[in-house]
Parts: structure tokens; C-alpha cells; sequence
């Protein structure tokens, strides 16, 4: 298996969730890039998943793993958490809540924690919005630590092709609500997915996040592109 890494790519909750659908989902997908020669170097990445989704709640919890290793030394490895709860209501729209933690020394981040709860609106036929607030704690490498209060807004939408072939789009604006001008957080994730069996599939993804606050010495700006192979059980 191979793939280009070029960042930790962005885990892609939306097509986790599944939501709408009702049922028990658990998934594993695997991403390895590995080079020999003047250079021996291994990215790994590991996202494992569980959905459980009935007439009234819908939760899941995901799990990533990522490790950057050189001539067999581990330089990078980083972790990222993610809960999250919906409750759904009898309105133009349903309430939830989640907890995420991330590790990320990819993005000079030791630790980012944070907690949120907001509503996701319903009756829209194509697009899937959500809008909620949340508390986020950080801590950058360096051992400086910042709280922010932040909004959260966030767009999809899926389009299908033939042979089950489909695209996600995801947006999401992150301002905070001291500064929203100058310290804001965004991200796009486009993932084409690619059934190979009814079981297994193939995601190829793209995304670009931007800080405009970043935790130094990291840049504003950060994308990655990365090919998975997911096992539905």
C-alpha cells in the first residue's frame, strides 16, 4: 500500500457518522507510505470507527493514529479523540454535542482539547449544516497555553456517481468570539470514495486546514493528500 502524506490529513467525521442511516457501523482504514534507499522512512496512519445510530440518538466515537518514522527512529506520532452525540428532534433541526483531544506535533500542537454543543439543521435535500459553539484548550510544544471560545459552522455535501463512486465536501469556519477577524481557524475536505467490494472501499483524500493563529513555529497554512483503504464490518 502507498500513498502521498504531505501533513496529518483531517480526519473525516461527516462520512463516519452515517448519518440518517440506522444501524450499527464499525470501520478500519489503514494508510502506509514507505520509502528505501538513501533514506528508509515509514507514515502510518490508522483510523478506526464506531457508529451506533437508532430512531432517536445518533453517536459515534473515532479514533486516528498517526507516526512518522526514520531509518526505524520514530520523529512524529500523534493521536486525535473524537465523541459525539445527536439527539434527534421532532423541528427544523436536531442537538448535539462532542468532546475531541488531538496530539499533534505535526502542526506544533502537544495538545488540543475541546468541547461543543450546537445544532445541526435538518430539510435541506442536498446540504448537511451545522452550527454550534465550543470551549478549546491548547498547548503548543513550547509549553504556551491559550483558551479560546470559538464558533462553528460547517458545510456538506455528497455527490453520487455511477458505480457507487461518490465525492464528500466538507467546509468548516472556526472563528473565535473575541477576534473573529484575526484569529480564526478553517478547513476544506474533499474525499472520493471508491467501493471496491460491499465491504471495502478506497478514499482518496485532500484537505487544506488554515490557522490564522498558529502555535509557532507552524504556518498559517497546511495541506495533505492521502489515498486510505477502509474495512466496513
Amino acid at each position: 500500500m502507498s500513498s502521498a502524506v504531505f501533513s496529518q490529513p483531517i480526519v473525516n467525521i461527516e462520512d463516519l457518522r452515517h448519518s440518517g442511516e440506522l444501524g450499527i457501523f464499525k470501520s478500519l482504514g489503514i494508510n502506509l507510505d514507505s520509502s528505501r534507499g538513501n533514506e528508509n522512512r515509514d507514515d502510518f496512519n490508522l483510523t478506526l470507527a464506531f457508529t451506533k445510530n437508532n430512531e432517536s440518538i445518533e453517536s459515534l466515537f473515532a479514533f486516528n493514529k498517526s507516526e512518522r518514522t526514520r531509518d526505524k527512529v520514530t520523529e512524529d506520532e500523534s493521536t486525535f479523540g473524537h465523541a459525539r452525540i445527536l439527539w434527534k428532534l421532532d423541528r427544523a433541526f436536531d442537538f448535539e454535542t462532542y468532546i475531541q483531544t488531538t496530539e499533534n506535533p505535526f502542526q506544533s500542537y502537544k495538545k488540543r482539547n475541546l468541547i461543543g454543543l450546537g445544532v445541526r439543521f435538518k430539510k435541506l435535500e442536498k446540504y448537511k449544516v451545522g452550527l454550534s459553539i465550543f470551549k478549546e484548550k491548547e498547548e503548543t510544544l513550547s509549553g504556551a497555553k491559550k483558551n479560546t471560545e470559538r464558533l462553528n459552522m460547517y458545510l456538506h455535501r455528497e455527490i453520487n456517481f455511477s458505480n457507487k463512486i461518490s465525492l464528500d465536501t466538507s467546509l468548516f469556519f472556526q472563528p473565535s468570539t473575541d477576534d473573529p477577524k484575526a484569529d480564526y481557524k478553517a478547513s476544506l475536505l474533499l474525499s472520493l470514495n471508491v467501493p471496491v467490494s460491499e465491504n471495502f472501499n478506497i478514499q482518496v483524500q485532500f484537505s487544506e486546514s488554515i490557522d490564522r493563529d498558529p502555535p509557532k513555529p507552524a504556518k498559517e497554512s497546511d495541506q495533505s493528500l492521502s489515498t486510505n483503504f477502509i474495512y466496513n464490518f
